[in-house]
């Protein structure tokens, strides 16, 4: 439904492509950031991580539930999460998150016209439940073209990445705990704070290099102790100086490469036109041995069919490779543990050859903390590849039945197919024994809709335009995953390869929602407007008796500059006021007590959380007032708003 600014009774922002694609970072939705009032985006910290993205704050308690709807040429993307894992517990557990990123990250700026920022319910009312906390609208190129004939376009784009800000690491002291770190009486060190890597070879002091802690000698090349030797890769023959060696966390890292190329072919006739274009991107991240490959090819056409009917279809294809995610969370493999506890008496080079001599792909070298994993180890052996292929795609078509009716219908498929391999070699801190996981995740999300729009001019001072339309959503998530526990020979990372026999999960989740709404527009002197609409869903992961929910929305605007005498520098003045509910439901399968298999065979094991046969859809309400501004010919601009949003019957999972 297109609708002038002037007409729209609540808050919205338009960004051009140009503000995104001048100086494009790793992941384009970075560029958003600081250009739209209220939209908060929490970016990834790795070179595939899903952005947050939040309008005016959060609505609800479900972590999940707080993303903004992203709308691509009128069909919406699931924007969820895709990765594995879970920060919370992850100190203990044996499945460190990894973010694999998301379909939002994967759309190529250079195929943007144009995007549009809906702000508050009343924007949102006839996107349906999903919508509860705002929409992205996307629309990408289509070929149109001011005159007729065929354009080519090249772009390359280059940027680097690094580390901005380090922590304040100490270099004062070294390894070692002041509470038992003191010599025996009767040896070279007695009574005072000394450092070994094992025991002295008098046998009198015992080591002092087993502890992650740093609080040892104070660090004085005039002292000298018995330190590692990386050449017998066990303690030194000879002693050598007491040093700190500051750059054994910084030298991990490298300057992260981000090249962009892409080519576009579009053309114009008298019937319609058409957009081609394939981009590739090839990353190189800022840890060695991560990154990612895509290629994104786009077709885009509109046809004319006659003077009453044009079609319109959009295609997207992405081809998405990564060797390596890096895992991120409070656990032995992950490198953040790593910049925590790596001690500053330690060379980062004496690490460099990941395993013990002789014992390749057996024993890794891990000359210290038992609570710290080779780094080295941890970015080359301790994989998550992913292969991932999605395609987003829409059909749609709009018939002008007369001249004041309008018929639209439009569907589309947001689909991926994504293989995802996890492998841990043997004397892995957490699988001391290896451990490989395979993973095929496919899942698709469809939409079809039809609106059916009346316009009439009932004067020539009042004007009114009515729809009404309805949309069937369906989403289908697959999950297969085989993993064994033990290798029997080193580094073949294969199920066949496995000491206990594969475990296998299969996870299906199905959702359905399906929707009618309406919308009322009017316009009195083109200078008061006021819209009413509604919208009803049935969604079918609510209990049955609660499946059904409406909720409504009213907005006005009015020009104050057309209806009354205001300073000649000011070229706008625009008042907004509106009220909206907004309805939303929550995952599949909360409603009933549902089992899963057990590693014991045989066995199920029960459900984590608790269900509900009786929960209500989440309503948010939201009030919304406000002032936009234009001034000293349009040169500056001011938007004032004040909103208030309330929700409640809250849908949160409750742990049993």
């Amino acid at each position: 439904i297109k609708r002038e600014e002037k007409a729209l009774g609540y808050s919205t922002q338009s960004i051009g492509s140009e503000q995104i694609t001048t100086a494009m970072p790793n992941n384009w939705a970075g560029g958003l950031t600081g250009k739209v009032a209220g939209l908060n985006i929490v970016s990834p910290g790795g070179p595939l991580g899903s952005s947050r993205i939040t309008l005016r704050g959060d609505v609800s308690l479900n972590m999940n539930g707080n993303n903004a709807l992203i709308v691509v040429d009128g069909v919406p993307m699931s924007s969820q999460m895709t990765g594995t894992g879970s920060a919370y517990g992850a100190g203990t557990a044996n499945d460190l998150p990894v973010d694999f990123g998301n379909g939002f990250a994967d759309i190529n700026p250079d195929d943007i016209e144009n995007i549009q920022v809906l702000k508050g319910a009343s924007a949102t009312a006839l996107y349906g439940s999903r919508a509860a906390t705002g929409v992205i609208m996307i629309t990408t190129k289509s070929g149109n073209r001011k005159t007729k004939g065929i354009g080519v376009t090249l772009n390359s784009n280059s940027s680097v990445d690094g580390v901005l800000k380090w922590p304040d690491y100490q270099y004062e002291f070294g390894q070692g705990v002041q509470t038992y770190a003191l010599g025996v009486a009767g040896s070279e060190y007695a009574g005072e704070l000394y450092y070994a890597y094992g025991k002295t070879p008098d046998g009198l002091n015992a080591s002092t290099s087993g502890t992650s802690s740093a609080y040892g000698p104070r660090f004085d090349a005039s002292k000298l102790y018995y330190q590692f030797d990386p050449v017998t890769q066990t303690q030194g023959l000879e002693k050598t100086p007491w040093v700190a060696y500051r750059d054994n966390r910084k030298d991990l890292f490298r300057t992260g490469v981000n090249l962009v190329n892409s080519v576009s072919i579009d053309g114009q006739g008298d019937k319609g036109s058409v957009r081609a274009s394939i981009t590739y991107t090839n990353n190189e991240w800022i840890l060695p041995n991560t990154g990612f490959e895509r290629i994104v090819a786009s077709l885009a056409t509109n046809y004319q069919v006659s003077k009453r009917l044009k079609i319109s279809a959009r295609t997207n294809y992405t081809n998405r490779k990564t060797d390596n995610t890096p895992a991120i969370g409070y656990n032995s493999n992950s490198l953040a543990y790593f910049l925590i506890f790596q001690n500053p008496n330690v060379n980062l080079d004496w690490l460099r050859p990941m395993w013990r001599n002789g014992q390749e792909g057996i024993q890794q070298l891990q000359p210290y903390s038992s609570f710290i994993g080779n780094p080295f180890v941890i970015l080359y052996e301790n994989t998550n590849a992913s292969q991932k292929h999605s395609t987003t795609s829409n059909l749609s078509a709009v018939l002008e039945i007369s001249r004041k009716l309008e018929l639209m219908v439009r569907s589309g498929i947001d689909l991926a197919f994504d293989e995802r391999e996890m492998q841990r070699p043997m004397s892995d801190v957490v699988y001391g024994k290896g451990y490989y996981r395979k993973q095929n995740i496919f899942n698709y999300e469809t939409n079809s809709d039809a609106l059916l729009t009346y316009r009439e001019n009932l004067s020539n001072r009042l004007n009114i335009s009515i729809s009404v339309g309805g949309n069937l959503m369906k989403y289908h998530y697959n999950l297969l995953e085989a993993s064994v526990t033990g290798l029997i020979t080193p580094r073949v990372y294969k199920l066949s390869n496995g000491q206990s026999t594969p475990y296998v999960v299969s996870t299906i989740r199905d959702k359905a929602l399906n929707s009618i709404y309406g919308s009322a527009n009017f316009a009195w002197k083109n200078k008061i407007f006021l819209d009413i609409t509604g919208r009803n869903d049935w969604s079918s992961t609510l209990p049955e008796q609660n499946r059904s929910f409406f909720y409504p929305s009213v907005s006005t605007s009015i020009l104050l500059n057309e209806i009354a005498s205001l300073p000649k520098d000011i070229n706008k003045a625009k008042l907004r006021i509106s009220y909206a509910q907004v309805g939303n439901d929550t995952d599949p399968y909360k409603t009933e007590k549902y089992y899963s298999t057990s590693k014991f065979a045989g066995s199920a094991s029960t459900a984590t959380t608790l269900h509900n046969i009786d929960f209500k859809p989440e309503i948010s309400s939201s009030f919304e007032t406000g002032l936009d501004l234009k001034m000293f010919k349009n040169r500056l601009g001011v938007d004032f708003t004040f909103y208030r949003n309330e929700t409640k019957n809250q849908i949160i999972d409750a742990p049993m």
